[in-house]
């Protein structure tokens, strides 16, 4: 588990929580809830929420699950310095004996404060495509709608002369 800058809005962090192992791992509980959705940028807005304790019925190997977790403020109000949470969780071995697991980790945001917040590639082209000022990708779109036009055009007139000269 751990909290990473979202690669496609900058002001968003998002919490993973990923089975690295090569087996399944099966009640997955935690010691403490995890904070999702806590917003606020330089301070915390209003209630986020939290993954349950219960945590889940299994987590497949290699299986990732990314969580909004919110902005930096609203999650520093939640996590401080660190939260500490103990991961249980039930396995097989080799031998295909089930057997009990745990992990204890720091979940914290501190090492991302001084982060540039950056807009992922995918991202900008849509935000080129939708927003208000001209674009080099607005140009781009509105020069190949002008060339469809003068080709739809050309083909028309081919097509009256070539109707008007079998008559």
């Amino acid at each position: 588990m751990y909290y990473q800058p979202n690669p496609d809005v900058p002001s968003l962090i998002d919490l993973v929580i990923e089975n690295i192992d090569g087996g399944n791992a099966v009640g997955v509980t935690f010691s403490e809830p995890l904070p999702i959705n806590w917003f606020g940028i330089e301070r915390p807005h209003s209630d986020g929420s939290f993954i349950p304790k219960n945590g889940f019925p299994s987590v497949s190997a290699r299986q990732r699950y990314i969580f909004n977790g919110g902005q930096y403020a609203g999650l520093e109000s939640k996590l401080g310095t660190g939260l500490t949470v103990k991961v249980s969780y039930k396995y097989r071995n080799p031998f295909g004996i089930l057997r009990k697991g745990s992990s204890s980790l720091t979940l914290a945001i501190g090492h991302l404060k001084g982060m540039p917040t950056r807009t992922s590639a995918s991202q900008a082209i849509v935000d080129a495509l939708k927003g208000p000022n001209t674009t080099t990708m607005q140009e781009i779109r509105n020069e190949l709608r002008a060339i469809n036009k003068h080709l739809q055009v050309a083909v028309r007139q081919r097509d009256t002369k070539d109707n008007n000269g079998s008559s």
